[in-house]
């Protein structure tokens, strides 16, 4: 689930390409925490077109090649995270999972997990007052 619906980072987007607003003032406007979503969203829609902005619904999984592919475009063009999410068109918490998995533990931090399976909740049993039994039983 996303923290900001692709309808209200498009609206942001748009007053500022309108030269209503800047970021900062956006960023007030709007009671955010920080300015950087919102850096980030106009970067992307400068990059891709607001159409980028729309939140995709689908989970998608990527190699061990592709992440690796990424981190050293990342540190071979010495650019920044959020020119290297642009460029491979991907989530900026995606790329910095990678890269923090990387760094601490190598090649093999970057192979694909299970994704966890959802326990079966028992069903709880009610159990019976034993005196219930009986008057029922004694009526």
């Amino acid at each position: 689930m996303t923290k900001y619906s692709s309808e209200f980072k498009v609206k942001l987007v748009n007053e500022y390409f309108d030269r209503q607003i800047s970021i900062l003032g956006l960023s007030k406007k709007y009671g955010m925490p920080s300015k950087s979503p919102i850096y980030r969203w106009v970067h992307e829609a400068e990059a891709n077109g607001l159409n980028y902005l729309i939140t995709k619904k689908s989970h998608k999984e990527y190699s061990q090649d592709f992440k690796l592919s990424v981190i050293e475009y990342h540190k071979l063009h010495e650019i920044s995270r959020l020119d290297t999410v642009i460029y491979f068109k991907i989530s900026p918490s995606q790329v910095n999972s990678w890269i923090y998995r990387y760094n601490h533990y190598g090649v093999i931090g970057l192979r694909r997990r299970p994704r966890p399976l959802m326990a079966k909740k028992k069903k709880k049993q009610t159990r019976l007052n034993p005196t219930f039994i009986i008057e029922t039983f004694m009526k």
